[in-house]
């Protein structure tokens, strides 16, 4: 039995009809996660957001402006080394684990990192008006607040992968080299 069309109903598809662009040759996918992501939106929010956009840059002090985009430059780098290093654990752990304590120690490599890459995304986050007052009273108490999370969480996932490469360089060695039960 079908539920009748109420009015929220139609409204709320109304709202997101009329939010969505026209295809233009866009992609299935492309439709898809815009509808995604402007779910619930007014039509008026859609038409205004290179303006919110706009206005809210304009809103942030340029220093704070360029600190987060060096993070953001520093996490992506970050990111990229912990990506190469989870891939090639993956690869290399054939070549080296003969045991199962041996692919646990690669497993828990490759663990490691993805807890890195996750601080590496929490870093890249975007930060935007939505998480200001509509008033933007406590913008110096939210800019800081990021600024702190994104300085020190870059710093730390930093300093633990330079620390966690050098064991991962000292140890992978010593696993393919090892062979328990033959003689060298």
């Amino acid at each position: 039995m079908k539920k009748p069309k109420g009015k929220p109903q139609r409204a709320v598809a109304e709202r997101r009809q009329s939010a969505a662009p026209k295809t233009d040759g866009r992609s299935a996918l492309d439709r898809l996660f815009f509808r995604i992501v402007t779910f619930g939106w007014a039509k008026e929010r859609v038409a205004d957001y290179i303006g919110q956009v706009t206005r809210y840059e304009a809103s942030l002090p340029n220093n704070a402006n360029e600190a987060f985009r060096l993070i953001d430059a520093k996490a992506t780098g970050l990111l990229q080394h912990v990506s190469l290093m989870i891939a090639g654990l993956g690869l290399v752990a054939p070549l080296v684990a003969e045991s199962r304590l041996e692919l646990g120690v690669v497993v828990a490599e490759i663990g490691v990192y993805l807890l890195l890459s996750i601080g590496c995304l929490r870093c890249l986050a975007i930060f935007n008006s939505r998480d200001l007052r509509s008033d933007g009273s406590d913008r110096d108490e939210v800019i800081r607040h990021e600024m702190i999370i994104r300085h020190e969480l870059y710093a730390l996932c930093n300093r633990a992968a330079i620390a966690f490469t050098i064991l991962v360089f000292a140890v992978l060695p010593l696993m393919f080299l090892y062979r328990p039960g033959h003689a060298p």
